[in-house]
């Protein structure tokens, strides 16, 4: 009978050393599991994961935009295009995604969690029918909707600026800013066809 107990004490011994050692194994299984780079979900959450491959899924391919420009002699205001102008217009589109991508990886190492379009509507009239200079958006809506990412259009000057404020831009329009969206949907945006002819001193304030 003392050995019958004393060997269930030996087991029941061995059974616990043996649950603790699994257990150790699973808390440093979850030490390697890296934190996930998408937050909660809401308007003040910030998604750290570098828009560049989704806004590639929605924006043509270099050879479709070339293939396009081959196709047109004037842009949308009648300006003549050269090969030269159709060669600015490629560089100022690749420049222009580039510059906003940056800008946005930049903003997610500083915590930025709103971006506010900024452009001349003497220079960019198409976004004028889209949006109001200065109106933003959330970075969670830059990550849900790639599309918000300039540029729109070939030959497009908008750009993406970052928000450094503390205040909650919905309930203020202190510095003019209003929201881009008036809901959960992506609201219309330029045709990316549409094309403007670029000048030099735009092509390089990119």
């Amino acid at each position: 009978m003392v050995l019958a107990i004393i060997g269930l004490l030996l087991l029941l011994i061995l059974f616990i050393l043996a649950a603790k050692v699994g257990l150790s194994k699973n808390d440093t299984r979850e030490e390697q599991i890296p934190i996930p780079v998408i937050h909660a979900s809401g308007i003040y959450s910030i998604v750290r994961r570098s828009p560049k491959e989704q806004l590639l899924k929605v924006r043509p391919g270099k050879e479709e935009i070339q293939k396009y420009l081959e196709s047109l002699n004037e842009d949308i205001g009648k300006y003549l295009l050269s090969e030269k102008d159709k060669a600015l217009i490629l560089e100022h589109w690749e420049q222009s995604i580039a510059r906003n991508l940056e800008l946005i990886e930049q903003g997610d190492r500083e915590g930025v969690e709103f971006y506010y379009y900024e452009f001349s509507p003497d220079d960019c009239p198409e976004c004028t029918k889209f949006f109001n200079k200065g109106q933003f958006v959330t970075r969670e809506e830059i990550f849900k909707y790639p599309a918000t990412i300039p540029p729109f259009h070939l030959g497009c000057t908008c750009r993406l600026y970052p928000h450094h404020g503390k205040e909650k831009l919905r309930d203020t329009t202190e510095l003019g800013l209003l929201p881009f969206f008036k809901g959960e949907e992506l609201p219309p945006l330029p045709e990316w066809k549409v094309t403007f002819k670029i000048n030099v001193s735009r092509s390089t304030s990119v």
